[in-house]
This record gives C-alpha cells, sequence and structure tokens, in this order.
C-alpha cells in the first residue's frame, strides 16, 4: 500500500529535487515526511487528494499529498 507525496517549491530539496515520491500508506504525514528527512515544522499545508489535512492525518492506499513550505519573509 503506497501514498505519493509531492512536496512543492523548496519542499523538493528534501527529496533530492524529486517532484514526488512513493510513501507505505497506514503511518501519518507527520511520519512519513519526518522518514525523508524533512522537519514537519517547515510544512505549512497539507493537501490530500486536493483537501487540506492536518499533519495527523492517516495515509490511505492511493493518497495524493501536497506539501506547501512555510513561507519567510519580513
Amino acid at each position: 500500500m503506497t501514498a505519493l507525496i509531492s512536496p512543492i517549491g523548496i519542499l523538493k530539496n528534501y527529496i533530492g529535487g524529486q517532484n514526488q515520491v512513493t510513501v507505505e500508506a497506514g503511518r501519518t504525514v507527520r511520519e512519513a515526511i519526518a522518514a525523508l528527512g524533512m522537519p514537519p515544522e517547515i510544512v505549512a499545508l497539507v493537501m490530500v487528494n486536493e483537501d487540506p489535512q492536518p499533519k495527523d492525518y492517516v495515509l490511505q492506499e492511493g493518497d495524493v499529498v501536497k506539501l506547501i513550505a512555510v513561507i519567510g519573509g519580513g
């Protein structure tokens, strides 16, 4: 069982510049991104199948997840 994670912008750096990566379903988004070496606190928005979800959402077979980074500035 797998899900697809597509990081946006600078988050791609955590997966070697790839556009997407397959992860194991059955774990939370937070667990999956941490396993990829991505600090969960830099992810501002999680979209699962085009719907916003918390980082504690449990990934299901076939989910497509988009991750959007925190934007800094000032």
